[in-house]
C-alpha cells in the first residue's frame, strides 16, 4: 500500500491494456490475410474461365457455332462477375476513407423506400413475391445522400428476395424512428449472424450463388456515414429482419 505497490498496479494494467492491444491488432491481421486470400481466389476464378475460353477458341478446339455461342457467353457471364467485383471493392474503398465526402441535404426517407421498391419489383416479380408497406407517415425528414441511402435500402431488399421463398412476402415497416425489411426467408443461422457486415463474409448457398460477399458491408458502411444504426435478427427458415435506427 504505498507508491511502488501503486506503480505495480498501473504496471499490470498498462500490461494487460498492450496485451489486449496485440491480440486486437493480431485479429486485424488476420481478418486482412484472410480478405486478401479470399479477394485473389474470386478474382482468379473469372480470370482463369475467360483465359481458358479464349484458348479453346484461338487454337480452335472449340469450332462448332452452337459450342463457340456458348463460350462467348461464358466469358461474357464471367466478364460481368469479375466487373461487379472490382465496382464493389472500388466503393467500399470510397466509403471506408474518411476524405471521402458524401452529400447530405434534407430529404424524405420514404420516397428514398419507394425509389428502392420500384428498383427492386421486377426481382420481386420473378417470384410472385409481395411487398407490403407499412408506414406510421408519409413524411420522414432526416440529411443525408440520397443516392447512397437508396442503394443501401436496395442492397438489403435485394437480400430478401434473393433469400426469400417464392408467393411469400416481403414488409417494410416505419415506426418511430426505426425502419424494418422483414422477410420470411430461410434465414440466417447463429453461426453466420455475428459475421454477415464482415467485410469479403458471404453465406454460402444456392441462392448465393452470385454474391461478392460485399453487399451488406457496403450497406453497413453507408449506415455509419448517416449516423443509422444497422443491426439484423434472424432464424433459420423463419425470416430475417433488417433494422435501420435513425438517431
Amino acid at each position: 500500500n504505498d507508491e511502488i505497490g501503486d506503480l505495480a498496479v498501473t504496471m499490470d494494467i498498462l500490461s494487460q491494456r498492450l496485451n489486449e492491444a496485440n491480440k486486437e491488432s493480431e485479429k486485424i491481421q488476420k481478418q486482412r490475410q484472410d480478405f486478401i486470400t479470399n479477394i485473389s481466389h474470386e478474382l482468379r476464378t473469372p480470370v482463369t474461365v475467360i483465359r481458358g475460353s479464349l484458348e479453346a477458341l484461338s487454337d480452335g478446339v472449340i469450332n462448332e457455332p452452337e459450342q463457340v455461342n456458348e463460350y462467348h457467353k461464358q466469358m461474357l457471364n464471367e466478364s460481368k462477375s469479375l466487373e461487379r467485383l472490382v465496382n464493389d471493392l472500388l466503393e467500399l474503398s470510397r466509403l471506408q476513407n474518411a476524405d471521402f465526402n458524401i452529400e447530405m441535404q434534407e430529404l424524405n426517407i420514404c420516397d428514398v423506400l419507394n425509389d428502392s421498391v420500384r428498383s427492386a419489383s421486377n426481382l420481386a416479380r420473378q417470384k410472385n413475391i409481395n411487398i407490403e408497406y407499412s408506414l406510421d407517415r408519409d413524411v420522414f425528414l432526416t440529411k443525408g445522400d440520397y443516392g447512397r441511402l437508396r442503394q443501401m435500402f436496395l442492397i438489403v431488399i435485394d437480400n430478401a428476395i434473393k433469400f426469400s421463398y417464392e408467393n411469400k412476402n416481403i414488409y417494410i415497416i416505419l415506426n418511430n424512428n426505426q425502419i424494418i425489411i422483414k422477410d420470411e426467408g430461410i434465414g440466417i443461422s447463429k453461426e453466420d449472424l455475428p459475421n454477415i457486415f464482415d467485410r469479403y463474409y458471404s453465406v454460402k448457398s444456392d441462392e448465393n450463388k452470385t454474391g461478392t460477399g460485399l453487399g451488406l458491408t457496403i450497406a453497413k458502411q453507408i449506415a455509419l456515414r448517416h449516423n443509422i444504426n444497422l443491426f439484423v435478427e434472424s432464424q433459420l427458415n423463419m425470416g430475417t429482419s433488417f433494422v435501420f435506427e435513425f438517431k
